[in-house]
């Protein structure tokens, strides 16, 4: 070998070993990732109830969590954005999160079409996403980033069905809106009562706009069902409510989640007294007891929902994930691809607990099918009261088989 190649040879490997000592030395001193969450939902929209509700709970968590000093001293910055039920303003804000905000997590992604449209984009940007209400069935389908912690519209039906089947019931009226959530959820009624051996009697679908729902209501009374099952949104709701009253129909009216929230419940005032509804929240437990009790202290008194307690099982975790020491590490390295992946992770890795949302002897497992709340066991029934300004504990007794 000549002086030369000698001297090529040194060089080279002298510089190769440079390059190492300066990326091991920029990896040890990389800058670490702040703790950034975006909130992505309803706040102006149809859902605001649920969107507020929800960043509020969550709120709940984080907000006492900071003021402690954060995460190994290090706080979470919450960045919130409202979609106004607009799937594409929801596209752009989780984009705008994803690659302009570069959080680690988002969270929200109530209604239906909102939800779907985060999916798709948690999904395409590799982002993990908490979604909170959201009813779609599919939405956990072939799960990778994104993880629910509201039931589906489906287990809302099979608690309906289950309920019915014990009071005997045999016959019932389904009417719902056309957008997703009333398509759904009619489509799993039916699917729950059949292996009950409970006849759908009549289906009645009706515009989502519709100001006058009185041919729908004509068509049920005629099929005389001895209950009413309704799914929608929350002042299409009401509109369906007041008629069938209106009319003289005196069934018993169940209407899943919409039958909870404060809007179906102020536009339905007194007609809105006796639906029942089945619940994800068991205000019988003390610890939900208080969360409501906070609530109150907060934001001022709130009837049954399940959104805040969503909201705040879904911080409860994101607190618990982002405390995870491989997050941690991942997280102080610096690579944001890195660090959402090792959340991913350490949500399926943690994601079998307890929460505020569903009975106490029934808790979340997000750890295969990223799908939180069981099919059975997780609900309970409330029922509207006092012209709208209450939800209390229902009595069943009211299903009675003609």
């Amino acid at each position: 070998m000549t002086r030369t190649t000698q001297t090529k040879t040194l060089l080279a490997g002298t510089a190769s070993t440079l390059a190492a000592l300066l990326i091991g030395a920029t990896a040890a001193y990389a800058e670490p990732l702040p703790l950034k969450i975006c909130h992505i939902d309803d706040r102006s929209g149809s859902a605001a109830d649920t969107g507020i509700e929800g960043l509020n709970g969550l709120k709940m968590v984080l907000d006492p969590l900071n003021k402690a000093g954060g995460i190994n001293g290090r706080q979470i910055e919450l960045v919130t954005y409202d979609t106004k039920t607009d799937p594409q303003l929801a596209a752009t804000f989780s984009t705008r999160c994803a690659e302009d905000d570069k959080a680690l997590l988002m969270i929200g992604a109530s209604p239906g079409a909102v939800a779907a449209s985060m999916v798709t984009v948690a999904n395409q940007l590799k982002m993990p996403l908490y979604v909170l209400a959201s009813a779609t069935p599919n939405l956990t389908d072939n799960p990778a980033y994104q993880f629910r912690f509201g039931p589906k519209v489906t287990q809302d039906s099979l608690a309906v069905a289950d309920a019915l089947a014990e009071a005997g019931i045999k016959k019932v009226a389904i009417i719902n809106n056309s957008v997703p959530f009333g398509i759904t959820g009619a489509e799993s009624a039916v699917n729950a009562l059949k292996p009950k051996g409970i006849e759908v009697l009549t289906q009645q679908t009706y515009d989502v706009a519709a100001t006058d729902v009185a041919p729908q209501i004509i068509n049920v009374m005629q099929a005389d069902p001895e209950v009413i099952l309704v799914y929608p949104y929350p002042a299409d709701g009401a509109r369906v409510v007041r008629t069938i009253r209106q009319m003289g129909l005196t069934q018993p009216v169940i209407m899943p989640r919409v039958g909870a929230m404060k809007a179906f419940r102020d536009l339905a005032a007194e007609t809105g007294n006796g639906v029942l509804i089945p619940s994800s929240v068991d205000m019988s437990r003390p610890e939900v007891k208080k969360l409501f009790d906070d609530y109150a202290a907060l934001h001022g008194p709130l009837a049954v929902s399940p959104s805040p307690a969503q909201g705040h099982d879904a911080g409860t975790l994101a607190v618990q994930v982002l405390s995870d020491p491989e997050v941690q590490k991942a997280i102080d390295g610096g690579d944001l691809q890195v660090a959402r992946d090792a959340i991913v992770a350490a949500t399926k890795r943690l994601g079998r607990f307890q929460g505020l949302q569903g009975r106490a002897d029934s808790p979340y497992d997000l750890t295969d099918d990223h799908h939180g709340p069981a099919d059975a066991g997780f609900f309970v029934f409330i029922e509207v009261a006092g012209n709208g300004s209450e939800l209390v504990p229902a009595d069943l007794s009211k299903l009675t088989a003609k």
